[in-house]
């Protein structure tokens, strides 16, 4: 009579085999997910203190807004990798038309990541 109570020493080899290739592959998902999400986090936070800035110029008027560079990186949150900076810079190719070009750097984990966004402000915009 057999004892079918236990593992046999094969069935045990393949369960370690299966564990020895899915853990370590799991792990690596796991680390490449929160790599992912941390850069996700950081862009969405640059793009939010862009549009914010944006917005407060517009609502300045076009007549407040003279053609110089401005820096506004201690705006910047904690949870943006540091260094990091940010300024914008307020061109007039005209005497209606502001063109303004925004620019962040911060440290996306081994390199610095630069973002530019340009917008425009006009002395008729919508609403004045």
């Amino acid at each position: 009579m057999q004892n079918s109570k236990g593992f046999t020493i094969i069935e045990l080899l393949i369960a370690m085999g299966v564990m020895a290739l899915t853990i370590p592959s799991l792990t690596i998902s796991l680390l490449n997910l929160t790599t992912i999400n941390n850069r996700s986090r950081d862009l969405a936070l640059a793009n939010i203190i862009i549009s914010n800035k944006a917005e407060q110029i517009r609502s300045s008027g076009f007549n407040s807004l003279s053609a110089t560079t401005t820096d506004f990186s201690s705006e910047l949150p904690a949870e943006l990798a540091s260094p990091k900076n940010a300024s914008y810079t307020v061109t007039m190719p005209s005497s209606s038309i502001a063109n303004i070009t925004f620019t962040i750097n911060y440290k996306d984990y081994n390199k610095t990541k630069t973002l530019t966004y340009k917008t425009i402000v006009s002395e008729l915009g919508v609403g004045q």
